[in-house]
């Protein structure tokens, strides 16, 4: 999947096997939400987020029909060794609205916002996915990123299918 802000300032390209792994996540999550973190790298110019790893939801997460409480057990050594191994890092969330639209709530855009500005994080500009609706079936996505203070969403371009 491959989004971008209508200036093309702002870019986010997701793999196709790790959006099958999100999608798996959100199967087996049912009707509760879920999520995890999106690692990978900056292009050269700096005008896209490339996802090279998605992590499930941590054991120590907690989550509702409506609400996710992200954990954060085991994530410091996953982030750690892609630093070490790949220099890839953290570029932002993504989560899980089972049977409901992807749109952000107004506890996503505080929390990205949050982490935007977090020292800990070192992410001035941090994406976030949602998946919305049935995992199994017709799902959707959307895709934002969060530069200062602003909330900006990315559009998805499908492929071509001309012939």
């Amino acid at each position: 999947m491959e989004f971008w802000s209508s200036d093309r300032r702002f870019g986010l390209h997701l793999p196709p096997e790790e959006l099958q792994k999100i999608l798996q996540e959100c199967r087996s999550s049912a009707d509760h939400e879920t999520g995890g973190i999106l690692v990978g790298y900056y292009t050269e110019a700096h005008d896209s987020a490339r996802v090279t790893v998605v992590t499930t939801a941590p054991a120590d997460s907690q989550k509702g029909r409506t609400w996710l409480l992200r954990g954060t057990r085991g994530l410091t050594s996953v982030l750690k060794e892609l630093w070490l191994k790949k220099r890839e890092y953290y570029l932002g969330e993504w989560h899980f609205h089972p049977y409901a639209a992807p749109t952000p709530s107004g506890t996503d855009i505080g929390q990205m916002h949050e982490i935007a500005t977090s020292s800990p994080y070192a992410c001035p500009e941090p994406t976030m996915l949602i998946i919305g609706g049935d995992p199994c079936g017709n799902w959707n996505a959307r895709a934002f990123v969060f530069p200062k203070a602003e909330m900006i969403e990315l559009q998805e371009e499908r492929e071509s299918t001309d012939s």
